[in-house]
């Protein structure tokens, strides 16, 4: 077996231009309202013109479904919302419409009779869950206008609704912006737009209380929560809205609590604190090892946090060509990330930890030693006559370091060397390509 043997100097910490970490799929051929993903990796994507696309290849083609949402008229109907239970079927939150449901993968899809009467004004808002020896929970939210602000829940899998009071609620200008079920009670939450707070009830709707730091003393007490989500742990989420007066941070933040809403902390660690009116958080979402994924209705973003939050916030946006501004993002269970940036394509960076894009060449790697101190180095052994491509990544996925590349003929080993002592402490990515092939090892720098 021939051996060739080439050094690289590692000489910047930044992010090339030639390394971008978004890569656009091209579609699908419609702006994007919504995305989810369920436990194949399959992506969804709403949008507001009644169609939902799906790929089952890593955004490489999208599949366009619209039927039973989709009647032939002239009138649009904006997905708002699709919400997948742990059997992978599909509830999508439809304005004007109802909640419906898909069994087969969105293909197809059936209304759903919540026991309520929708105009095509309402705008809808679902949320499903289920808790250890329970049935799958809906909750579905209406908004009909200020005096038509209805809640309806299943504790039977969809099979019957019941009413939720709403007593307590603010009244008046009040609008129902989102429902939530707890990932770890019976609890139920919904926030109230036109800044009148996040309410929790424990009874069902019999009694509501308002938990955020409405309190009449700080300059939070007229926040919006727009988003919730929680993690594999049952810690909720919620997004406020950017208040320029905010005594704690002026832009669009998000909040954590770990004991099901009685207490909030700001995860603030490097947030972007410029003041941008009106800006709303419109995703979050959770990748491997922790990472955190967020995105903003205006400019700034895609924002990803280590530590579900609690690392510092960096902004990774290299690759999309807009502001940022996104209406979605998810992370699939392979860790691949899909952001949809508004008014284009969806964009992907796929996990090269769990990417094998063409059974056409096997690439094989090993990386020694790990953990290294000052040097590592990566043996490529590929199948067929393959040019090979090497990179290391930071956790952020960045490239922190120019790709290099040589040619390889099957069975021929090259090794690859590399200077760390410029690098911090940390977890990277060492990264090679062959043929579409990708290969990806996780290197500890050690000190």
């Amino acid at each position: 077996m021939r051996v060739s043997v080439f050094l690289l100097a590692l000489v910047t910490l930044t992010l090339s231009a030639s390394s971008q970490f978004w890569t656009s799929t091209g579609g699908p051929p419609a702006s994007s309202s919504c995305l989810a993903t369920n436990s194949k990796g399959h992506v969804f994507v709403g949008t507001p013109f009644s169609k939902v696309y799906r790929s089952a290849d890593r955004g490489v083609t999208w599949e366009q479904f619209d039927q039973g949402i989709d009647d032939g008229g002239p009138t649009f109907y904006s997905i708002s919302q699709i919400k997948v239970d742990e059997d992978n079927v599909l509830y999508a939150a439809i304005d004007g419409l109802g909640i419906f449901k898909s069994l087969n993968d969105g293909q197809s899809w059936q209304k759903m009779d919540i026991g309520l009467t929708t105009s095509k004004t309402a705008r809808m808002t679902v949320d499903v869950r289920k808790l250890p020896g329970q049935e799958t929970r809906i909750l579905v939210g209406s908004d009909d206008g200020a005096k038509r602000l209805r809640m309806r829940l299943s504790s039977n899998n969809g099979v019957s609704f019941d009413s939720i009071p709403m007593t307590g609620l603010p009244g008046a200008t009040s609008s129902l912006f989102e429902v939530f079920l707890s990932p770890t009670s019976g609890k139920i939450f919904c926030s109230v737009a036109y800044n009148k707070g996040l309410y929790r009830s424990e009874n069902l709707g019999v009694t509501w209380k308002r938990i955020d730091n409405g309190d009449g003393n700080s300059n939070e007490s007229d926040d919006l929560y727009t988003t919730f989500a929680a993690d594999k742990d049952g810690n909720i989420y919620v997004g406020r809205n950017a208040l320029p007066g905010s005594d704690r941070t002026k832009n669009a933040v998000v909040l954590k609590s770990t004991n099901d809403g009685e207490q909030w902390s700001y995860l603030l660690s490097g947030w972007d604190n410029r003041d941008i009116t009106n800006n709303r958080i419109s995703a979050i979402s959770f990748g491997a090892n922790g990472n955190m994924w967020v995105t903003t209705e205006k400019n700034s973003g895609p924002f990803m946090a280590t530590n579900y939050g609690a690392g510092p916030w960096s902004v990774v946006s290299s690759g999309i060509s807009g502001d940022g501004a996104s209406t979605g993002i998810v992370v699939t269970k392979d860790n691949h990330v899909f952001v949809a940036p508004s008014g284009e394509p969806i964009y992907r960076h796929l996990d090269p930890s769990s990417v094998s894009e063409s059974a056409a060449s096997m690439i094989h790697t090993q990386v020694m030693p790990n953990p290294a101190s000052d040097r590592i180095t990566l043996t490529v052994v590929v199948d067929v006559a393959s040019t090979v491509y090497v990179d290391l990544l930071n956790i952020a996925g960045q490239r922190v370091i120019d790709g290099y590349s040589a040619s390889l003929t099957p069975g021929e080993s090259n090794r690859v060397s590399l200077s760390t002592t410029a690098l911090p402490q940390g977890v990277y990515t060492m990264r090679a390509y062959a043929n579409g092939s990708v290969t990806a090892q996780s290197v500890i720098i050690a000190r």
